[in-house]
């Protein structure tokens, strides 16, 4: 108040336009500087040492039932996030802080065959939100296979692997995608496609009519001049090729290993041609069989 003691006082001795004005102007600042105190007085001070609510997921059957319960337990307190009734098969596969908010989040399979082998299973986000909800994603892409986590960007991410395996004979398609979860939603950030290697020649499950089939093509692998034979029959549960190799020889190899396509390749190892099973695994001669 002294700066307007002053202003005040300067005004009387010195009573013209300029004064007048600039008596206005010191008047504006403090009133605003008053104010601007008065606010940081009232307001609540955020609390630097408060720590999130403890959040733990877990899923419940009960009755004997297949289905499950998914419940979240926040500071004691436990709350219904998917009931039995929605007649799900459901597992917890990782707790932690995936959006980086300072709550725990989960990632969730969604059994799809309650223990059978039908399908692959699926995989959602549950998030804590600091508004004390939670929420649900959307389905992310669904796997045979256990999703991998690891770091991307400085956030968590989940990649998991999709094909079209099952009860068909059409050429295997696998997709790898990963995702990072956003405000409550699963965010799909890459994508990639396994793709093919190039054969000289291929047998594929495709040409099978069932299995009891049995179908060969004919190469000569050794590069003895004489052609061998790669044999197959189709497993059909899965549209697979059971093959083996018999040589011109006599000599022969067999495998349990099932494939969609069964190809021989340009490379050789030992000599004989490698041979390539689906999109891309190799199959090399060390001398004595194909590994």
């Amino acid at each position: 108040m002294e700066a307007l003691d002053g202003s005040c006082q300067e005004l009387a001795v010195n009573p013209n336009k300029e004064t007048i004005i600039a008596h206005m102007t010191s008047l504006k600042w403090i009133g605003v500087a008053a104010f601007a105190a008065s606010a940081m007085a009232q307001s609540p001070r955020p609390d630097k040492t408060a720590r999130p609510p403890a959040i733990q997921y877990s899923v419940e059957q009960k009755d004997g039932s297949m289905y499950s319960t998914l419940r979240v337990r926040v500071n004691g307190k436990t709350r219904t996030l998917i009931d039995q009734s929605k007649e799900q098969c459901l597992a917890i596969v990782d707790q932690r802080d995936w959006d980086g908010n300072g709550l725990k989040d989960a990632l969730v399979r969604r059994i799809t065959a309650c223990g059978g082998n039908c399908c692959p299973d699926e995989f959602f986000f549950v998030s804590a939100l600091p508004n004390n909800e939670f929420k649900i994603s959307d389905e992310l892409a669904d796997s045979w296979n256990d999703p991998v986590i690891e770091k991307w960007k400085d956030h968590w991410s989940v990649v998991i692997v999709s094909n079209n395996e099952g009860y068909t004979t059409n050429r295997p398609v696998e997709i790898k995608r990963r995702f990072i979860l956003d405000e409550g939603k699963g965010v799909k950030v890459e994508e990639s496609q396994r793709k093919e290697i190039k054969s000289l020649l291929e047998m594929r499950s495709e040409i099978f009519k069932g299995g009891n089939e049995e179908n060969n093509i004919q190469y000569d692998l050794d590069g003895d001049g004489k052609k061998d034979t790669i044999s197959g029959r189709l497993w059909e549960r899965w549209g697979r090729i059971l093959w083996r190799v018999e040589f011109a020889n006599g000599k022969q190899f067999s495998t349990e290993t099932a494939c969609k396509r069964i190809g021989v390749l340009g490379t050789k190892t030992n000599g004989v041609h490698d041979l390539v099973c689906d999109q891309d695994t190799v199959y090399r001669w060390n001398g004595t069989e194909y590994q």
